[in-house]
């Protein structure tokens, strides 16, 4: 079951890429866009939120750090300032 909540958790975030980079080039009128684009983001609201609630909270908890932006913000000073050596 944590396998499968990873992948939902993985899946969501497409959506999110989809709305800038697939939406505007599909055949479809302005007013289709414009209720195609937050059906996505519903979907993939709903979709990551199964995931959490199947990988439960002690895998969420585990991950946490990756997706805080403070964490993130430092990992990519650190790598920067290596590669700069």
């Amino acid at each position: 079951m944590q396998k499968l909540g990873l992948a939902l958790i993985v899946l969501s975030f497409s959506p999110w890429l989809g709305i800038p980079f697939i939406l505007p080039f599909l055949p479809l009128s302005i007013s289709q866009k414009a209720v195609l684009a937050p059906v996505w983001l519903v979907v993939a609201e709903v979709t990551f939120w199964v995931g959490v609630l199947l990988v439960g909270k002690e895998v969420v908890q585990r991950y946490q750090n990756y997706l805080n932006f403070q964490y993130l913000k430092n990992q990519l000073k650190r790598i920067l300032c290596k590669s700069s050596e």
